[in-house]
């Protein structure tokens, strides 16, 4: 066992004994990576938000079923990666009308919606390779930029990212390989 899976496991021996100091400290110590990871995942920080919150809300809730001899991380960021999927469904399917029609007219009117995008204040400059690098991460689809995410930004082995997702093993390492492959064509194709 790693020495951080032995310090997680040992915050979670003394949650579930009702220690609060470490129900913090596990909140404290995940509490960034797991934003992260949502956020690139949803691309909505508000959205992040509720799901980080509701990440850790579940995993309070479940930590008596956590396994200390696997890796913590891998448990996290399972409940929030399949968080993170299940936002991005029900996200697909919702439509909104943007005109309506007041009662008894049938003249109808443009609804005023809420930019809930990153206010400018909120964003952060950062070097342009790292933008170029995110944008190009963000550029692939759904499925092959989660494991991409999980394996470079949060560092997890293969075996750690098909438990997080509930996938097999194969399929982990052939849609990180694919995934590469889009980023390389696509690097590519960008140099003049």
């Amino acid at each position: 066992m790693s020495p951080a899976n032995h310090e997680d496991a040992e915050l979670v021996r003394k949650s579930l004994t009702g220690d609060q100091r470490a129900c913090r400290d596990l909140v404290r110590r995940y509490q960034r990576p797991v934003f992260s990871v949502l956020m690139r995942v949803v691309r909505r920080a508000e959205d992040a938000e509720d799901l980080a919150q509701e990440t850790f809300v579940r995993m309070f809730r479940a930590l008596d079923r956590y396994d200390p001899e696997r890796p913590f991380t891998a448990w996290l960021f399972t409940i929030a990666t399949r968080l993170a999927i299940d936002h991005l469904r029900r996200r697909r399917v919702q439509t909104v009308s943007l005109t309506v029609t007041e009662p008894g007219s049938t003249e109808e009117r443009e609804l005023d919606v809420e930019d809930r995008g990153l206010k400018p204040d909120e964003v952060t400059s950062n070097a342009e390779e790292e933008r170029i690098a995110q944008d190009l991460i963000d550029s692939l689809p759904e499925h092959y930029r989660i494991v991409i995410l999980l394996r470079h930004q949060q560092d997890l082995s293969y075996e750690e990212i098909a438990e997080a997702l509930n996938l097999p093993l194969g399929t982990v390492k052939a849609r990180i390989h694919r995934a590469r492959a889009l980023l390389k064509d696509r690097i590519e194709g960008q140099t003049p």
